[in-house]
């Protein structure tokens, strides 16, 4: 008999009620952590047993996606270690089907024991027969409990909404978790006066452009750049870049956000199901709001009077939906955020980079304008050259058919072998298993077998992806070729301008250097991968163009 040496495997979901943000721990993984040392220390065989510790803290159990479990799981495999205790099944896992899979087949191939304290199962008692239905019971009752503890979660939240209790994940941007309240907030001053002066301005009658370009001048860390600076272990706003500075869509929201006179504000956002993931936004009249729960930034008089404020901004510089042809696609190459179109004094129109004008740090061109007129004499031109590229495509089209049908048909006849020599090797696998589980070969001639198949059926897979990929490719081919831009071709042949509908059809994105070169990514730029080398210089070199005339 091995020598034991025993996994002990801890698990908290984010679900459970005992979480404190304040702890490095929760009081559930230190209770589960003295239970399995009591049991171990009690038990004849395990007690002088070497343990190695496995802790998720805050991850569910309904997937196997766990940083500690995919750790201890090499170890098992390994041999490194070769017995499993948890306090229950739920803390390994929740999917019954899942959990089933794990006690039936892979532990007992890896020779694991495994010991479910609270369940009263150890894996030795079962050897050389099934679990049984009460383990089966077991754990469906535990994956239909982590649902319905989802759902008892979220009635919970908004019960402590109602109450006036703060619980989101994060403090606002001017606040910070209450050190002793829980689900309470408290100011943070350094935060708070950046907040304080935002309204301060917006009173004064700053727009919201001038002042985060005061703040950007004064060097004023954005929310996200603060937050990392304050929680430099949390993973937030990490992909954002530390050059993107304040904008006037920064600073909308935090004059828009209720928080700072003092209350609550919940249900903002919500699933449509248990098992959905993304939260969608909710009306405003369905938000919980409650008073008074904690110090206010800013009077509600205050506040009011901002929205009064943006509310009359927005009237004022309404003058009814625009439509132009370039809406939405032309966007700054350094930030890649869309650019502004504005009209000059007399008329000529022109885009430029909102950034520059509330960074002066930004590498954006400040102050720069791009004329449209330049911007779609550009784009026109290369459309139609497209186009015309296009039109000598289709006429080479007709006699490529043929071939591009030989070769589906041949890709596909392939893959089919390939899928049955797969099949048939997965059953020769499990043959092979049945066997060995019937005494009828050794571990040894198992495992040499086994290897051998599992070589086999990898080549195999490889192969089949490397078919399936070419049958992607030839079946993508096809159907590009049938009517790509066919319609568009013959919409647009003849267009002297440009109009909406063609820039939506033919172009995803603009960018405009500093330099005045344009890029034009399209949507179509694949259909043209079998142009002859010079036909593709020629499209190319219309990307760059100089759009100062």
């Amino acid at each position: 008999m091995k020598e034991p040496k025993v996994a002990i495997y801890i698990r908290l979901s984010l679900a459970d009620e005992d979480t404190r943000r304040s702890k490095e721990e929760s009081d559930s993984v230190q209770h589960q952590r003295l239970l399995i040392y009591e049991f171990l220390n009690r038990h004849p065989e395990l007690k002088d047993a070497p343990r190695t510790e496995f802790v998720d803290d805050g991850f569910t159990g309904t997937n196997t996606n766990r940083p500690a479990f995919q750790n201890m799981m090499k170890k098992l495999r390994s041999g490194e270690l070769n017995v499993l205790v948890t306090k229950d099944f739920s803390r390994a896992m929740r999917d019954y089907t899942e959990m089933g899979n794990y006690l039936e087949c892979v532990f007992p191939f890896l020779g694991v024991r495994y010991i479910s304290i609270n369940d009263g199962y150890d894996s030795n008692d079962y050897k050389g027969v099934t679990s049984g239905m009460d383990v089966v019971i077991r754990n469906i009752v535990y994956a239909s409990y982590s649902k319905d503890l989802s759902v008892k979660t979220t009635t919970a939240k908004l019960q402590m909404m109602k109450q006036g209790k703060y619980v989101g994940s994060i403090a606002p941007y001017g606040y910070q978790f209450h050190p002793t309240i829980r689900n309470k907030l408290a100011i943070d001053p350094e935060s708070a006066s950046v907040v304080r002066r935002i309204f301060d301005l917006a009173l004064a009658g700053k727009k919201t452009r001038q002042i985060a370009e005061i703040l950007n001048i004064d060097g004023i860390l954005t929310p996200g750049s603060y937050f990392r600076l304050k929680h430099p272990g949390q993973n937030r706003f990490q992909k954002r870049k530390e050059s993107n500075g304040w904008n006037y869509h920064t600073v909308l929201g935090i004059l828009h956000q209720y928080e700072y006179t003092g209350a609550t504000v919940g249900h903002k956002r919500s699933k449509a199901a248990v098992n959905v993931k993304k939260a969608l936004p909710n009306k405003k009249e369905d938000w919980i709001v409650v008073e008074n729960m904690h110090e206010a930034i800013v009077t509600h008089e205050e506040f009011q009077k901002v929205q009064e404020i943006l509310k009359l901004g927005r009237k004022r510089g309404s003058h009814g939906i625009q439509e132009y042809p370039l809406k939405g696609v032309v966007r700054c190459a350094e930030c890649h955020r869309i650019m502004t179109r504005r009209t000059g004094r007399k008329g000529a129109v022109y885009y430029l980079c909102d950034k520059s004008a509330s960074d002066p740090g930004a590498s954006c061109p400040r102050g720069k304008h791009f004329m449209e007129t330049d911007i779609e004499q550009v784009v026109l031109h290369a459309i139609q050259q497209m186009l015309t590229l296009y039109r000598q495509k289709e006429n080479q089209k007709t006699a490529l058919q043929f071939t591009r049908t030989g070769r589906i048909n041949a890709c596909m006849a392939e893959l089919t072998r390939l899928q049955q020599l797969q099949e048939r090797y997965r059953q020769e696998k499990l043959t092979l298993y049945e066997g060995y589980i019937a005494g009828d070969c050794s571990k040894e001639r198992y495992l040499k077998k086994k290897a051998e198949v599992d070589k086999t059926v990898q080549e195999l897979d490889e192969d089949v992806k490397k078919q399936e990929s070419a049958l992607a490719a030839l079946e993508e081919e096809a159907h590009t070729s049938e009517n790509p831009l066919l319609e568009l071709s013959r919409q647009y042949r003849d267009t002297p301008s440009l109009t909406k509908e063609m820039v939506r059809g033919f172009i995803q994105d603009i960018y405009i250097y500093p330099d005045s070169q344009i890029e034009i990514v399209w949507k179509f730029r694949d259909c043209f991968a079998d142009l002859t080398d010079n036909q593709t210089e020629e499209t190319e070199d219309n990307y760059g163009t100089d759009i100062q005339r």
